[in-house]
């Protein structure tokens, strides 16, 4: 089932693109608006939370292919049964750069740091946020796939809370 739908969406989003393909005046500014699903990765934030949902949005502004970019928004992660922290909300504000790879700005890379404010049932404080990720570009709508998380600090053990997550939505040129 699930090997079935991504073949079924790749193929609507390859159809997507090269039914887009024109010309345009070269953007210097952009908007954008995702969806976000998040698997946790490192083994401390697995064994708390079983995934997060969120949204951010944010801007970029540069020239040819690379752009500096801002971003905020908002992630709930469930927690696990039994898990005295409770859920906990991310909410990243972060700073960074997105760097197109290939001519036609179909394919990028993008690196963010920043802080992002904490909050459970045993935390309320802010840390530092970053991630990295490879995205697709179609027309006005991308995909991101990244690496993301936050240190963690003395109510929990250190380290760095991560996850991967994919992110979907819309980029709109100005």
């Amino acid at each position: 089932m699930k090997k079935s739908f991504c073949i079924s969406f790749s193929f609507v989003l390859l159809s997507i693109f090269f039914s887009t393909q024109q010309t345009h005046a070269q953007k210097l500014f952009f908007l954008f608006a995702h969806g976000q699903y998040a698997l946790p990765a490192d083994s401390y934030f697995k064994h708390n939370y079983n995934y997060g949902l969120g949204v951010e949005g944010g801007a970029g502004i540069g020239t040819s292919r690379t752009f500096l970019v801002a971003t905020v928004g908002y992630t709930s992660f469930k927690s696990v049964s039994g898990n005295s922290f409770g859920n906990t909300s991310y909410v990243p504000i972060k700073g960074g750069i997105r760097h197109y790879l290939l001519v036609g700005k179909i394919l990028f890379i993008q690196v963010d740091g920043g802080v992002g404010m904490i909050k459970n049932n045993f935390v309320n404080s802010s840390r530092f946020s970053g991630d990295a990720g490879l995205g697709v570009k179609l027309g006005p709508f991308e995909v991101i796939a990244d690496y993301d998380g936050f240190t963690r600090g003395s109510a929990e053990n250190s380290g760095y809370s991560s996850w991967i997550g994919i992110k979907a939505g819309f980029r709109f040129g100005m």
